[in-house]
């Protein structure tokens, strides 16, 4: 049985502070391109194709900032690059590299200025060297374990957070805001000026301070107001965790969990029905994912549009370690909270990445490239109304879309998704050699966005100042972060081989986004 009928909607009122801006842009009538997408009219395919760009074929483009063709856009558009790795930050740390997941945690108004917070991931792991765990030495910077790992993975916790301030079209400031975690992949923004920042833990890692690895932290906009709370969201749950979303309508969130072949979608649903900083710690009913009256569904490998009604199973313990899991596949290694959803008869995906919520539907990723059975990624949109489930984007060719990470909803609807496959994959003897910022089209169909130039000498990058960044090519590097500015107007990305920040702007209007 489980806990549905204790939250039923309406459950709260979420829209707080200056982020009330955020939740209405992506909500309402926003949903009308968003929503034809989740409709997706296939026509009899089964499979996505790739289609020519109403942008326009991108081509490089020089970055606003450096003069170099980071990236390669559709004509008209410009950018301006922030934050590279090893660029002093203005509290006057290092940038940290390998930049991830990022948000729009905050939008306000600061005078006649309107200005925008980003929170962003660095997906470090660990290392031997305390000084590199992000933000050492600042007292400011809140950190949740800074002892050497007992167990699993060996070394100092470096993953963690900063945050950046864009006023006026202008980056303005940078700083750090978190660290002591591992591997900080994705997340997603609340509703009241915050960012859930997630650990990608794989294994039962405890330091040798006794903390525990695999968990979700808070980290505020603004830090100097209120610190990130440095304890975990136990009731999150203990994973490899990758994005999650809310639903501003509900204060439902949403998870998804990147451990090959054995997750599935996860619904968190707080027992605060306030909102607010650290309300989430307060726990609540974590679930898993399942096709209704079917025990472990295996959803690798669907059609285009293919359907599926679902229903929802408890997660008693949503600490439990990881194990083997005796599954339909075969024995695979399993986080805790997904050993006790299977065991409820949860769905079975390949390796869930991107979270999103927009007008009632989450779009959430399937990124896991295998061979056996052939696949580049799908992504699907469940209806949370009439709790159908559908798959939107179905790509068994790497040229279509190679391994769908991040997604995003853009404030006019457009469904944009970054690649992370490498050049592996099905149809390798078309192979992908850059990286893409993907559209997915109201048919299923796909087109190219932009791609990722970054092929520079170190002399070339010690000509624009920067000597710390890392030379050489790295076109075929993720795409991470993607998220547009509530107006619209501006859409933000990482680029995580050589790490930096990029702020895009052009004619939006011309297409989907």
């Amino acid at each position: 049985m489980t806990t549905d009928a204790l939250h039923s909607p309406p459950r709260r009122q979420l829209l707080k502070g200056g982020s009330a801006a955020i939740a209405a842009a992506f909500g309402g009538p926003i949903a009308a391109m968003a929503s034809r997408v989740a409709e997706a009219a296939c026509a009899g395919a089964t499979a996505s194709v790739l289609l020519d760009s109403p942008y326009g074929a991108p081509a490089p483009v020089n970055d606003l900032t450096t003069g170099l063709p980071l990236i390669e856009l559709p004509p008209g558009f410009s950018y301006k690059s922030t934050g590279w790795r090893g660029d002093l930050m203005t509290d006057g740390l290092p940038t940290p590299p390998n930049h991830d997941g990022m948000g729009v945690a905050l939008a306000r108004k600061v005078g006649r200025s309107n200005e925008i917070v980003l929170v962003r991931n660095h997906e470090r792991s660990n290392g031997s060297n305390a000084a590199d765990i992000l933000g050492a030495g600042r007292a400011s910077v809140a950190k949740y374990d800074t002892g050497r790992t007992a167990s699993g993975i060996t070394g100092y916790q470096h993953g963690g957070t900063t945050n950046l301030v864009f006023r006026d079209g202008q980056w303005t400031q940078s700083f750090a805001s978190f660290g002591g975690t591992y591997r900080n992949c994705a997340g997603g923004v609340s509703t009241w000026g915050s960012w859930l920042t997630n650990e990608e833990v794989r294994s039962n890692t405890v330091s040798d301070t006794g903390k525990r690895h695999g968990y979700i932290f808070e980290v505020p906009a603004d830090t100097s107001l209120n610190a990130a709370n440095p304890n975990p969201i136990i009731g999150m749950g203990r994973m490899a965790h990758e994005a999650c979303a809310i639903d501003p309508a509900t204060g439902d969130w949403y998870l998804t969990e990147d451990q090959g072949n054995a997750n599935t979608l996860y619904r968190f649903r707080p027992d605060n029905l306030q909102g607010g900083l650290h309300s989430l710690h307060a726990g609540g009913q974590l679930q898993g994912l399942k096709v209704k009256g079917v025990m472990n569904a295996d959803l690798r490998m669907p059609t285009l549009c293919q359907e599926f009604e679902i229903e929802w199973v408890d997660i008693a313990n949503p600490d439990l370690d990881a194990g083997t899991l005796a599954s339909a596949l075969g024995n695979v290694s399993a986080s805790g909270p997904y050993l006790q959803a299977y065991a409820g008869g949860a769905a079975i995906f390949g390796a869930n990445e991107g979270c999103w919520v927009a007008n009632g539907v989450v779009f959430f990723t399937d990124k896991q490239v295998t061979t056996n059975p052939a696949r580049a990624g799908r992504i699907w949109a469940l209806d949370l109304q009439s709790n159908i489930l559908k798959a939107i984007f179905v790509s068994n060719d790497i040229t279509v879309g190679n391994s769908p990470d991040n997604v995003c909803i853009s404030p006019r609807g457009g469904v944009l998704f970054c690649e992370d496959g490498g050049s592996g994959g099905p149809n390798t003897g078309a192979p992908v050699t850059q990286q893409r910022l993907m559209v997915v089209l109201p048919n299923g169909g796909s087109t190219i966005f932009a791609r990722n130039n970054f092929n520079f000498t170190s002399a070339q990058l010690a000509a624009v100042g920067k000597s710390a960044a890392s030379a050489g090519n790295h076109k075929n590097s993720e795409w991470c972060g993607a998220c547009f500015s509530p107006d619209g107007r501006v859409l933000f990305a990482n680029l995580q081989g050589p790490g930096l920040t990029l702020a895009i702007t052009g004619p939006w209007a011309r297409g989907t986004l």
